[in-house]
């Protein structure tokens, strides 16, 4: 059987692609001394730091429980009827608070234990780009709306919670104020956990990209504990998008930007954030099809924005 030969600019292409992610700022000079033993100090003082935050953050909360002004299980299925996205508001904030507070916990201890500023696991060697960000949520917007109302087709599961009529307009608008707020936070944290940390800290134990990608994608998408190996893999797949956009991008903008409007469009057009992922039926294989197709598009646009921020550096 004869071996496919792509042409001759797409190998040339693929190839520089591969050289520069494996000289991407985020790990180009990440080389500890001793790193497993720094690992280890890493993991140690991130459980710590993690604990302290959460041990705070009941202490802040219990008089306003105590004071009827928040539920007793912040994360439960807020009951359905007309006041379950004021519910809603309060699990989402809450959320975005938990994972904020773990995020900085995790990055503090990255930055004691590596001995490097805050700015070498986000974006090293420059300032925050907007841009990215913005051009990642754009991009993620529209695949992932697109999917999410696809899906809803496949299964119906009711009229999105902006568009459904039996929430006064006054809570669809604070659900979406709300929403966006709690999970920018959830996605940035998670992406300065993952995209971020998790990168470097991988990035000095090993050069091979194959393996720093799976690596995030896998731990990622583990942590979420979702029993569905569909879920699972739909999950791993766009952790390993958004490792590569960030190695592509020397930094994890981006993939802050298509994290958010992935979550967002599930908030807001599939189902309310408490209930988003708990239906008792598994996810079909088949919409993976889907999940592949919508992260194909997304990967394209974080290599086009990678090649032309390559034509702009000067040589």
């Amino acid at each position: 059987m004869s071996r496919v030969e792509f042409p001759g600019f797409i190998q040339f292409a693929f190839r520089a692609a591969i050289e520069q992610a494996r000289n991407s700022p985020l790990i180009a000079e990440v080389r500890p001394a001793a790193p497993w033993k720094r690992l280890i100090a890493f993991i140690a003082l991130s459980a710590l730091l993690m604990a302290t935050a959460m041990v705070a953050a009941i202490l802040l909360t219990l008089p306003f429980e105590s004071a009827g002004l928040l539920p007793s299980d912040l994360f439960a299925v807020a009951p359905e009827g007309p006041n379950r996205l004021w519910d809603e508001n309060v699990s989402v904030l809450a959320l975005g608070l938990m994972l904020g507070l773990m995020g900085g916990a995790i990055l503090l201890a990255a930055k004691i234990v590596y001995r490097a500023p805050v700015a070498a696991f986000l974006w090293p060697g420059r300032r925050l780009s907007w841009r990215q960000l913005g051009i990642g949520f754009a991009v993620m917007s529209v695949v992932g709306g697109v999917s999410v109302l696809v899906y809803n087709l496949i299964d119906p599961i009711g009229p999105p919670p902006i568009f459904n009529p039996a929430y006064s307009i006054e809570s669809r608008l604070t659900y979406i104020l709300a929403a966006s707020v709690g999970l920018l936070i959830a996605a940035a944290a998670e992406e300065v956990a993952f995209r971020g940390v998790l990168l470097r800290v991988t990035g000095g134990l090993t050069r091979s990209l194959i393996l720093l990608c799976l690596i995030n994608a896998l731990i990622f998408s583990a942590v979420h504990l979702d029993p569905d190996p569909v879920a699972f893999v739909a999950r791993a797949l766009s952790g390993l998008v958004w490792t590569w956009a960030a190695l592509r991008l020397g930094g994890i903008e981006f993939a802050i930007g298509a994290h958010w409007a992935n979550n967002l469009a599930i908030a807001l057009l599939g189902e309310p954030l408490s209930g988003a992922g708990l239906s008792a039926e598994a996810i079909p294989v088949s919409a993976l099809a889907l999940e592949f197709v919508s992260l194909v598009v997304v990967l394209a646009a974080a290599e086009r924005l990678a090649r032309n921020r390559q034509a702009q550096s000067p040589a």
